[in-house]
């Protein structure tokens, strides 16, 4: 049978009581849970949660029990969530019941989007052309950042032995992924956006300029770009072609594409250092989508790091399902996983009906399927995934 799994908090996992919920979700069709282990801050609307329906979780935090001893000369450490020691190590409760015969165990690994960390790092995170740090980003070119998540997914893997780990955010994360009462009153274009998330730290300016990238002057461009579109009274595309021509809709700034094609480097080394570093046992999943190369993933040169991809096409519509998984289907190639990630949120997925389409388009491309989020959804909206593997005779 292929990998089913559901996303999942620790604290949903509490409150339901895990047993109920690992009844709840092996109905059905789900034989693994994805649980969170590294996570930021948010707003969560919980109807999934019978006790805790608004939770505002801490921040950058991660759910298990840390060993302090592999961190003491480490700059960039992890912080235990406080419901760890009050509500109990779900990570550890899980694993013990694989180990028993229950469900598989994926750790949910959030990366380098961290605000509380950004906030304590300033000299780690990215910096805009105009030297403004985005503090919910640490940079990927930052020795001090590679070393932290290098450091989480060896600590996890070797403690815990989980099936997998899932890498949310291992690359740069871009201007518009959000953080707290964000306020634009330009009117972002897409190119805006795109420009406002190259990085121009230290670290990647240093790094850029070791591999013959010509930093300085595509910071002076991207610059005086944003300066331009900051300066006119409405918004008007520089580039009109893009984002439909990608990153050849700026090929008038040589400047600008070297130091984009740069990008891929800190990312793809990244998770190469993190296979290296984490345990055999537990395979190595690239959580990825349409439009990561904004962010610096170009999946030809990690593919060869990784153990597979969890395509997330959660916005994406049945009839492109097939195009998108098969290009990253190609480049996996057969002897690497592919798993289709889909959410059960409404109004992005209509009905039942709709999630059925989605998952029929994956089907016999993807080798598994997870579903997004046992918490953030109406308990009857889980049937809606025993309803999609069986359309698509996946159960």
């Amino acid at each position: 049978m292929s990998d089913v799994s559901v996303w999942a908090y620790p604290w949903d996992l509490h409150d339901i009581g895990m047993d109920t919920a690992l009844s709840q979700i092996g109905a059905q069709g789900a034989n693994m849970v994805s649980l969170a282990t590294s996570y930021h801050a948010g707003r969560f609307l919980q109807p999934g949660n019978p006790r805790r329906r608004v939770y505002f979780p801490q921040d950058g935090t991660v759910y298990y029990r840390v060993d302090q001893t592999r961190w003491t000369n480490r700059e960039i450490r992890p912080l235990q969530a406080d419901i760890v020691e009050t509500e109990g190590d779900y990570l550890d409760a899980m694993i013990r019941q694989r180990d028993k015969g229950g469900a598989g165990v994926s750790c949910w690994t959030v990366c380098l989007h961290n605000t509380r960390l950004g906030l304590a790092h300033p000299e780690h995170v990215m910096r805009t052309a105009h030297g403004d740090p985005c503090a919910y980003a640490l940079c990927p070119s930052s020795p001090a950042a590679r070393d932290y998540v290098v450091g989480l997914c060896a600590e996890i893997s070797e403690r815990y032995r989980p099936d997998r780990i899932e890498l949310e955010s291992p690359d740069f994360m871009g201007f518009d992924h959000g953080f707290h009462h964000e306020k634009d009153g330009l009117g972002l274009l897409p190119e805006d956006k795109f420009l406002l998330g190259l990085c121009f730290c230290d670290h990647c300016k240093t790094r850029a300029k070791a591999a013959g990238v010509p930093a300085d002057e595509a910071q002076i461009a991207v610059r005086t770009l944003l300066d331009d579109s900051f300066g006119r009274e409405l918004p008007e595309p520089q580039f009109p072609d893009f984002p439909e021509s990608g990153i050849q809709a700026f090929a008038g700034r040589p400047e600008v594409m070297a130091y984009h094609d740069w990008r891929t480097e800190p990312v793809a080394s990244l998770i190469e250092n993190i296979r290296a570093e984490t345990h055999a046992d537990t395979q190595v999943l690239l959580i990825d989508a349409v439009g990561t190369w904004w962010g610096g993933v170009d999946l030809d040169q990690i593919a060869p790091h990784i153990d597979g991809v969890l395509a997330c096409v959660y916005f994406d519509p049945a009839e492109q399902i097939p195009a998108i998984l098969g290009r990253m289907r190609q480049v996996l190639g057969p002897d690497k996983k592919l798993i289709a990630g889909f959410q059960l949120f409404h109004p992005e997925v209509a009905d039942k009906t709709d999630l059925c389409a989605r998952v029929r388009a994956a089907s016999g491309l993807a080798d598994g399927y997870n579903f997004y989020n046992l918490g953030l959804v109406p308990p009857a909206r889980l049937e809606w995934m025993r309803a999609a593997l069986n359309s698509a005779q996946l159960t």
